[in-house]
């Protein structure tokens, strides 16, 4: 895979920052264990470790990096809707924390755009929304404990920055180990545009107090035919 240059955006309503504090010791779920493009675009993967084996990371590791001045962009996503499985998320404007991870809002009432890959306006890639399905902050579930329920066809709508909104048809929907996650395939600012939902699913594992597996969510633009 190519990587490009990361073009940092912001969001309206001022949402934290990239290296904001990324809540994954919460009793939730956390999207993505590997393989995310950091914010210059290299590729990364697990640091090493010595001594036992830990369990595995929880989060999204990248490579910590301090990212340029962001930009605005009109067509950022603010909001995701499933109508169809009563899905409605905002969606905040995230990046890397101080350790490494992809930010992932605390609250899963809330979604995660990671703001170093495509946007919904950009002519290629694919744009990311993750969310926990549940956690300690929020008491309970959020709205993506739905998305396994999501079946291809379903309309997903991308409520923009600039108050437009953008139409996805639901491709696939997908729910796999945790271990067997490709996220270099879904991280990508290469190829046709589209947009990937992220969250987890399965078990929950007591140990870990993460779930096993993850539901991914893929979607083309109406427009795209």
């Amino acid at each position: 895979m190519t990587h490009h240059d990361p073009r940092p955006r912001r969001a309206p309503l001022g949402v934290a920052g990239p290296l904001a504090v990324l809540v994954a010791v919460l009793a939730a779920c956390t999207p993505a264990p590997t393989g995310v493009p950091s914010p210059d675009g290299a590729p990364t993967s697990a640091p090493a470790t010595t001594g036992p084996a830990a369990p595995a990371p929880p989060a999204v590791p990248v490579v910590p990096a301090t990212p340029p001045p962001p930009v605005e962009t009109r067509t950022a996503p603010v909001r995701v809707v499933v109508p169809a499985r009563s899905i409605d998320v905002p969606v905040d404007p995230v990046g890397v924390a101080e350790d490494g991870q992809m930010e992932i809002p605390p609250l899963a009432e809330r979604g995660g755009w990671y703001r170093f890959g495509a946007d919904p306006g950009d002519a290629a890639g694919t744009t990311v929304v993750a969310a926990h399905v549940d956690s300690v902050a929020s008491a309970g579930t959020g709205p993506f404990v739905r998305l396994v329920d999501v079946v291809p066809g379903d309309e997903v709508q991308v409520v923009l920055a600039d108050g437009s909104t953008r139409a996805y048809v639901v491709d696939a929907v997908t729910r796999f180990p945790k271990s067997e996650a490709r996220w270099p395939d879904v991280f990508t600012r290469d190829g046709p545009p589209r947009l990937a939902l992220v969250t987890c699913g399965g078990t929950f594992d007591r140990a870990t107090r993460h779930y096993r597996d993850n539901v991914l969510v893929t979607a083309t633009p109406a427009d795209a035919g």
